[in-house]
């Protein structure tokens, strides 16, 4: 039987189970509103509820930082209230009895790119993320840069004007202009998938 991987991503608006296979055939799917719950345990059991029966033969797990993926444990991330600290991959390898890994979820997202997509074949590439947050994954020379507590590259919480839309508390950063809960404050509330559909569809005052 082939081994089956599975890959979690945490998120401020939704989280999902991925399950797969090596060479990166996606086999399954499956996402809850993270504040559908009242607890991270809660959030990872309605996930692995819709998991296969066998054990993987591994767990990737993505999460925007801080998080400490050498430890692996998330450090409250400002999208994530009540992360605090959480083993996530000792509770994992307890709950699922498999080896399981924490990454950034931007640093996640460069590495698949850079082995599997676009980033095929590149030397040096920069991956950014439109989530509820905003974030960067670097491949420098060749390989993934982290840097010293796994936060390289991360630029929402960079001003970029005086004043403007407000990400996590700092009016005017890249992550109250460009993440997708920024973009929707900036519509009135409208989400930014439909920001982007309206605006496609030649709308004016998405357009602006």
């Amino acid at each position: 039987m082939e081994k089956l991987y599975w890959g979690l991503d945490i998120g401020g608006t939704k989280c999902a189970l991925v399950t797969g296979t090596r060479d990166c055939r996606v086999l399954s799917r499956h996402a809850v509103p993270t504040r559908d719950f009242s607890s991270w345990q809660e959030v990872l059991e309605a996930l692995l509820a819709h998991a296969p029966q066998e054990a993987p033969a591994a767990v990737g797990v993505s999460c925007g930082g801080p998080l400490d993926s050498r430890r692996g444990r998330i450090l409250s991330p400002p999208n994530l209230p009540g992360w605090d600290d959480v083993p996530i991959v000792d509770w994992l390898k307890a709950r699922v009895g498999a080896p399981a890994f924490l990454q950034n979820d931007a640093n996640a997202c460069a590495l698949a790119e850079w082995r599997f997509g676009a980033g095929k074949g590149c030397e040096n590439m920069i991956f950014l993320t439109f989530g509820t947050g905003f974030g960067a994954g670097l491949i420098l020379d060749g390989r993934l840069y982290t840097g010293t507590n796994d936060m390289a590259g991360e630029v929402g919480h960079v001003r970029a004007e005086k004043d403007g839309p407000e990400g996590y508390g700092k009016r005017g950063s890249f992550e109250g202009f460009c993440s997708g809960a920024g973009i929707a404050k900036m519509a009135g509330g409208v989400s930014a998938r439909e920001v982007v559909e309206r605006a496609d569809a030649g709308d004016e005052a998405m357009l602006a």
